[in-house]
């Protein structure tokens, strides 16, 4: 009985993505079955198909390993659409290519984006007992996520520009994942990652113990992010599974 109400939860999940996975093939061949076409319209040699050929196998495998992590979806999507984009400039009239680019890389980004959104929200106890790779925006910090994925937890940020830094702590090593109240502002470096820093804003916030020491990351799904963790660990079979829901 048990495992039929578990099945029956993956299978909420999976029909969401069936539902996406048209979306996501017509974002991996639209762009380029268009510059292919525009490219044998205009003239120019054959070989030049070659290019929105290979855009279009590239964007396929990569969308299929990456199904289960949703996140990345809209900027594989918007550069695959941004290069037929550069590659139709080319082969027309090269002023043409940044326009192009920006024009297709944006349309399939958003498109991409609204897949994303229909797989992940709104969130449901559903998507702990998945595969499916959950991230969690920051309060006030656009460029620092918490990742969730089936066997580890990710921190993704930067301490720069051009520098991504994501430590990550398989779910093994996660200790208590608990809901706290932030009462002031305060900037906080990572253990062990150098540079990297949260700025926690006063209001909720999960503190998730980790070595060598505690991530603290602003959010008000503080509860959502601790059961989702401890489903996890349960599934995963980790031992001494620890978490609070506040």
């Amino acid at each position: 009985m048990r495992g039929q109400a578990e099945q029956a939860k993956r299978g909420v999940v999976e029909a969401r993505l069936r539902a996406v996975r048209p979306h996501l093939a017509a974002l991996a061949l639209v762009a380029p079955v268009v510059a292919a076409l525009v490219t044998f319209l205009a003239g120019a040699p054959l070989e030049a198909i070659a290019v929105p050929v290979l855009v279009a196998f590239a964007t396929i495998g990569y969308l299929r390993s990456r199904v289960l992590r949703p996140r990345r979806w809209p900027p594989a999507a918007a550069v695959a659409a941004g290069v037929s984009g550069v590659h139709i400039g080319l082969v027309t009239a090269w002023p043409l290519a940044p326009a192009a680019a920006l024009a297709l890389g944006a349309g399939a980004f958003y498109l991409a984006r609204d897949a994303r959104r229909r797989v992940l929200e709104p969130y449901t106890p559903e998507l702990a007992d998945s595969r499916v790779e959950v991230p969690w925006q920051a309060r006030g910090a656009r460029g620092l996520e918490l990742l969730v994925g089936h066997d580890r937890i990710t921190l993704a940020g930067s301490r720069g520009r051009f520098r991504l830094v994501r430590p990550m702590v398989a779910l093994s090593g996660v200790g208590a994942v608990e809901q706290i109240l932030v009462s002031r502002r305060a900037t906080l470096e990572v253990p062990g990652v150098g540079e990297l820093r949260v700025t926690v804003t006063p209001g909720p916030a999960v503190r998730i113990t980790v070595p060598p020491g505690q991530w603290i990351v602003p959010t008000d799904h503080g509860r959502e992010i601790a059961r989702l963790v401890a489903r996890r660990k349960e599934l995963a079979g980790v031992e001494g599974v620890e978490g609070s829901p506040g």
